[in-house]
C-alpha cells in the first residue's frame, strides 16, 4: 500500500535542506497536524496499526512513532496492540503473524523496563531475534 498523501509529502520534504530553525518549525507543525489527525481517528474508532510502513520516519525508528502515539492520546497498551496485533488482523494474516506461537513468523525484541509504564523503553532495545537468529544481545 502506498503511503498516505500527507506521509508522502512529509517524506519528500525530508530530502530538502533545512536550516535548524526551519527544521524545528516544520517538525513542530507536522507534530501538531499529526496529533490532531490521530485524535480524530481514535475518536472515530479507526483501527490503528503500526509497522514497517512508518510514513515519514526512516525504517527502524518505529519506537519514535510509539512515543508520539502515546503523546497524542493513545494508551501504551493500545500502542503495543497496534504494533503487535492489529497489523496482523488488518493484513488478514492473524494465523501467521502477531503472536509467539509455533509456526508463526515472529521477530522478538527485549527492552529494559516495562513499556506499559514507560513507552520510551521501546527506544532502548537490548535484544533482537529475527527468523531465529540473534542479531543483538546484551
Amino acid at each position: 500500500m502506498p503511503p498516505a498523501p500527507r506521509a508522502r509529502r512529509f517524506r519528500d520534504r525530508e530530502h530538502r535542506s533545512f536550516t535548524d530553525k526551519e527544521a524545528q518549525r516544520d517538525l513542530a507543525r507536522r507534530r501538531l497536524v499529526a496529533s490532531g489527525d490521530l485524535r480524530k481517528q481514535l475518536a472515530a474508532g479507526v483501527p490503528i496499526a503500526a509497522g514497517s510502513d512508518v510514513g515519514p520516519f526512516p525504517h527502524g525508528t518505529q519506537a519514535r512513532e510509539f512515543v508520539l502515539m502515546v503523546k497524542f492520546g493513545m494508551k501504551p497498551l493500545d500502542v503495543l496492540q497496534a504494533d503487535l496485533l492489529n497489523g496482523a488482523k488488518l493484513l488478514g494474516w492473524p494465523n501467521e503473524i502477531g503472536a509467539l506461537k509455533p509456526g508463526y513468523f515472529a521477530d522478538i525484541v527485549a527492552v529494559p523496563g516495562n513499556p506499559l509504564d514507560d513507552i520510551t523503553a521501546l527506544t532502548r532495545v537490548t535484544f533482537v531475534m529475527k527468523s531465529g537468529i540473534i542479531h543483538r544481545k546484551p
